[in-house]
């Protein structure tokens, strides 16, 4: 037997039993005990309106009520629909007119809503909800009768369901809403957005779902001109994305809505107040917080976006697709473009940027590379390679004074597989301590605080005994130093170079030590030795009687064949002849020397005699001349070169290993150790029996054979 049922209790006869506004929160199908027929099969809770009266029991409908008012209970502290606006009820309603319960009117009565209803639309639900001794059943109320008052207000003015026209204004701008690109990107959790997407419509998941179901839609939602007033303010907030700058676009993701102090701390700290990021110590003196107070503050508001497959934030994107087209660029051209252009206000460094983009979920396109003081933007695949063309500069310069773009870019390729680029050196470069160009068109350059070998060593040598030289012989006694250049450096790279040289002064053509540099400081033994004999006995001398002083002053007879080779304060004027750079000597000289020694030499031959042995060996004897004792490379007879071929192992007469000898061209060579620890002499004899078979050769000195 049912309960007779007092006017005003809900749910009330004739009324709607689930709230259009509370939608969201009873979607769930109606249980399958209190469905009548086949027709009830996928009928909701959210579908029980006034019909419901006319499709079941009335004791059916009260145990409905009951299911919807728990389920309302369950979920109506969801923060999103807390925050939802609460219906505004029609003009001139006042609470007498609904039927409501005694606690609903009481507790509504009491905050002075008795007689303007009205203002509960400038409510929120939950604000509503929070009201004392207020709560859910209450709110299924008032909704309910809200809503049977407004149906009734429609049918008494002849207005059937299936006629009611639609609100033009929220179909303009839900239309208007779905013609925007950006709506697919923009989500109901961005906090910049929340607010309108939920007050309208708490299901839909992006701006985009929202407008479609409005479009769709065959009845408005409670207020629609709130509803699109809410739209309209959703859109506007999407098109002022685009007026933003960088900075301003970071703040309105994390700290939207947040208090004035927690948003300075976070855009101090992350270098969007005036492009300068903050430390923690600097914030919290400033605030009067402690360190971990300012890092929980940004660490959980910079957390307001996780969740979020992509955050929409064209400015970003604008700004990263900028910076990748300049790549590979110094950092501080690329921030005062970005500057320029008008994305960013307060000068945002790059760094800034990255962490930005980081947080918004983005790939940054670029890493910053720190050289000698310098900050460079390049791809990520480029880092390495951008610390192996900085090395490679480094290095060659340490060792050669100057080089090129070519090839740095050359051997830093061979490091990186390919990955330098000469655009990349060249971006780089400059960013390097000293830098400064030589000739810039040919890629010449030099880093001046690297000036340990190479080309300034070699000038302040040839300067210190010449005094002053011309370009081009210069450039000469540079190229005697086959192991430094392949290809000297050009006359106008060499001029260039020394007018930037402290101590040297560059008058047209001709290069000239200022101030005159001490040659016996400036050198090394060697050099300063051969110096010292040729300023004595020169200006020229014949290359054996130098070798004979020097050897005679204590200087290794190797060592000597070795700088003459290549000193760069010695040039060779005439076969077997030198002199001092930057001196001039008179053919007549040269001439005089070239004939004494051609009247002095005595034909002296090296090879004494060769024969092939009983048991097959090959037999060679030699009388050490000068060049002989020296070098240790002894010729092999037209009959044995082809038979003399490759290594062989070197013994001594007690067939003890003592080196190895090579052989090919017809001439042998790798005695020289053995020779030099024998301590032979110009003159003595040496003896060479030779296997083919078992590639071994026995060495013998002082031998007769």
């Amino acid at each position: 037997m049912v309960t007779p049922r007092v006017s005003n209790r809900y749910p009330r006869r004739g009324e709607r039993l689930a709230p259009a506004t509370l939608r969201e929160l009873l979607r769930e199908p109606v249980p399958e005990q209190f469905r009548q027929d086949s027709d009830d099969d996928g009928l909701m809770l959210c579908d029980l309106d006034e019909r419901a009266w006319q499709r079941f029991p009335e004791d059916v409908l009260l145990e409905l009520a009951k299911l919807i008012v728990e389920r309302v209970a369950r979920c109506h502290g969801r923060e999103a629909f807390q925050a939802r606006h609460f219906p505004r009820p029609a003009a001139g309603l006042r609470l007498e007119d609904l039927r409501l319960e005694n606690r609903t009117r009481r507790c509504l009565a009491r905050e002075g809503f008795e007689d303007n209803p009205r203002a509960l639309g400038d409510l929120s639900i939950g604000q509503v909800v929070a009201i004392r001794a207020f709560g859910p059943r209450c709110l299924v109320d008032l909704l309910a009768g809200l809503e049977s008052a407004g149906a009734a207000r429609e049918a008494r003015a002849g207005m059937r369901e299936g006629e009611a026209r639609l609100s033009g204004q929220l179909t303009a701008a839900a239309r208007r809403l779905a013609a925007m690109p950006e709506a697919e990107l923009i989500r109901r959790e961005d906090p910049r957005f929340a607010g309108p997407m939920y007050a309208v419509d708490i299901e839909a998941r992006t701006a985009a779902e929202l407008a479609e179901r409005l479009v769709a839609r065959r009845r408005d939602p409670p207020e629609a001109a709130y509803a699109a007033e809410q739209v309209e303010q959703l859109c506007r907030r999407v098109e002022r994305l685009s007026t933003l700058t960088l900075e301003e676009e970071l703040v309105d993701v994390f700290a939207n809505g947040v208090s004035e102090r927690n948003r300075q701390i976070l855009t101090s700290y992350h270098g969007w107040a005036d492009g300068r990021q903050h430390t923690l110590r600097e914030i919290g003196r400033r605030f009067g917080v402690t360190r971990e107070r300012v890092r929980q503050v940004c660490v959980k508001l910079t957390r307001r976006s996780q969740g979020l497959d992509q955050v929409l934030a064209p400015v970003m994107d604008r700004a990263l697709a900028a910076a990748e087209r300049r790549l590979p660029a110094p950092a501080p051209r690329i921030e005062a473009e970005l500057a320029a252009e008008g994305l960013t206000r307060v000068g945002m460094s790059l760094e800034a940027v990255a962490h930005g983009a980081e947080l918004l979920g983005r790939t940054v396109p670029f890493r910053i590379v720190k050289l000698d003081g310098g900050r460079l933007a390049v791809a990520p695949e480029e880092v390495d390679a951008a610390t192996a063309i900085a090395d490679m500069a480094r290095k060659e310069v340490y060792f050669r004074g100057l080089s090129t773009i070519e090839r740095v870019l050359r051997r830093a390729a061979r490091k990186q597989d390919g990955r330098a680029r000469a655009k990349l050196v060249r971006r780089i470069l400059p960013l390097l301590d000293g830098f400064a160009w030589l000739d810039e068109s040919a890629g010449w350059f030099r880093l001046a605080p690297i000036v340990k070998h190479g080309l300034p060593r070699m000038i302040d040598k040839i300067l210190s005994v010449a005094g002053s030289i011309g370009v081009t012989e210069l450039r000469t006694a540079i190229t005697r130093n086959r192991r430094l250049w392949k290809t000297p450096p050009p006359e106008n790279v060499l001029l260039e170079y020394c007018r930037q040289m402290p101590g040297v002064k560059v008058e047209e053509q001709r290069i000239i030590a200022d101030p005159p540099r001490d040659w016996r400081k400036s050198l090394g033994g060697i050099e300063r030795a051969l110096v010292s004999v040729l300023r004595e006995r020169g200006p020229v001398m014949d290359r054996g009687a130098l070798e004979d002083l020097c050897v005679a002053g204590g200087m290794n007879r190797f060592s000597f064949h070795a700088f003459v080779s290549w000193s760069p304060v010695l040039k060779q004027v005439g076969h077997s002849v030198y002199g001092l750079v930057g001196r001039e000597v008179s053919q007549r000289e040269v001439e005089a020397l070239i004939a004494a020694r051609r009247a002095k030499r005595r034909h002296r031959r090296v090879l004494e005699g060769h024969r092939r042995t009983e048991d097959g060996k090959i037999w060679l004897a030699y009388k050490l001349s000068k060049a002989a004792s020296t070098y240790a490379v002894v010729t092999v007879p037209a009959p044995w070169r082809e038979t003399v071929r490759g290594r062989f192992r070197l013994e001594n007469p007690q067939g003890e290993k003592v080196g190895t000898l090579a052989a090919r061209g017809g001439r042998a060579w790798g005695l020289g150790a053995h020779l030099r620890r024998c301590g032979v002499k110009i003159g003595d004899q040496v003896l060479l029996t030779i296997d083919p078979k078992s590639h071994t050769a026995v060495v013998s000195v002082n031998e007769q054979g």
